[in-house]
């Protein structure tokens, strides 16, 4: 409206433009608020996955990586010196005067980026945290240093409500988790996605091609894909499971199953390959487990599978009953590679 200050909104992140769900969540939120004239910029800390550029242009939306690489340690403390101030710097920098200055922090508060929360509150700009877990149902046998940094953000949460403007969550659990601990103003957005389906298809690929994009930690029941695929193979052989996503979990299943010809682990698959990949698969499982950690999140693929319009095989975990019925998709109960079975049977 005339006469209102324009927004200025900046993203702090981890990984930026190329990155796991929590990069795609805010590419597509993004896109959309700078179609509705909303000035973004996104400046992402210490990521690891390679980029195009550490600085550039993605979609019309400006980015800058800052100390991409570089490892929190003392052996390093000139460049986590650096960072820091680069860091600053930056933001600083981002600020616009005359705007509406607000920053959208992908995650909630550790002790790595306290203190660019902190010197962004006290150059004025408004703090919206994204929130995606609790952490406080983790268990996952992770590194010693991730579990540190976990921790920090199961004791660093009363910030997130205190300091916070708006928290945007993913679930019912979130959004009542935060009503409880007294925060009023909070918006729930369970996926961003965009279409993605493609000409209507008139026969299955040949092998069958069933696909299962994301993490592989405990709450995402890759096992159970798995084995309900293997049984799956007994009555119908002409079929391969393609398995995408890079980390230390996946090299775990990757060397279990080595024998298995017919599973293929792709690591981790850029976006010109990935996108394509779900619109050409014949089923998507997204099968997570029945766990306060994944029960308290949303899984953020299944926007992006539903978004092909391929049959989708999905455990009733979180809020998928508030939001799909058996038209919508394959519904079965989570930890239950039978049940994978049955359903890939059924299709």
């Amino acid at each position: 409206m005339e006469g209102e200050k324009k927004i200025n909104l900046v993203v702090f992140t981890r990984e930026y433009p190329v990155g796991m769900a929590s990069t795609k969540r805010i590419q597509h939120l993004m896109e959309y608020l700078k179609s509705r004239d909303v000035m973004v910029k996104v400046l992402a800390f210490r990521g690891n996955i390679p980029q195009p550029e550490m600085k550039g242009m993605f979609k019309t939306i400006p980015y800058q990586n800052i100390g991409h690489g570089i490892k929190l340690s003392f052996r390093q403390i000139g460049k986590v010196i650096s960072y820091y101030i680069s860091g600053f710097k930056l933001i600083a920098q981002s600020k616009r005067k005359d705007w509406k200055n607000i920053i959208y922090k992908a995650g909630g508060l550790n002790i790595e980026n306290i203190l660019f929360v902190i010197w962004a509150k006290l150059l004025g700009f408004k703090m919206v945290m994204a929130i995606e877990e609790d952490y406080s149902f983790f268990s996952d046998n992770i590194k010693m240093i991730s579990r540190f940094k976990i921790w920090t953000i199961r004791e660093l949460d009363f910030l997130n409500c205190k300091w916070a403007d708006e928290i945007i969550v993913i679930s019912y659990y979130l959004k009542n988790k935060y009503l409880k601990k007294g925060v009023t103003k909070i918006t729930l957005i369970p996926v961003t996605a965009r279409i993605n389906s493609g000409d209507n298809r008139k026969s299955f690929n040949k092998p069958l091609q069933i696909v299962y994009a994301g993490t592989f930690a405990d709450k995402d029941g890759v096992s159970d894909i798995i084995r309900g695929f293997l049984e799956f193979k007994r009555s119908f052989k002409e079929a391969i499971l393609i398995l995408t996503g890079k980390s230390a979990q996946q090299e775990e299943y990757r060397e279990k199953y080595r024998n298995e010809r017919d599973l293929l682990f792709r690591g981790f698959v850029e976006d010109n390959d990935f996108y394509p990949l779900l619109r050409n698969s014949d089923v998507l499982c997204m099968c997570r487990t029945e766990s306060g950690f994944a029960n308290a999140g949303f899984p953020f693929k299944l926007g992006e599978y539903l978004a092909t319009g391929n049959p989708v095989i999905c455990t009733k975990v979180s809020d998928v009953e508030y939001y799909l019925d058996e038209n919508d998709a394959y519904l079965i109960e989570p930890g239950n590679p039978q049940q994978i079975t049955e359903a890939l049977l059924s299709i």
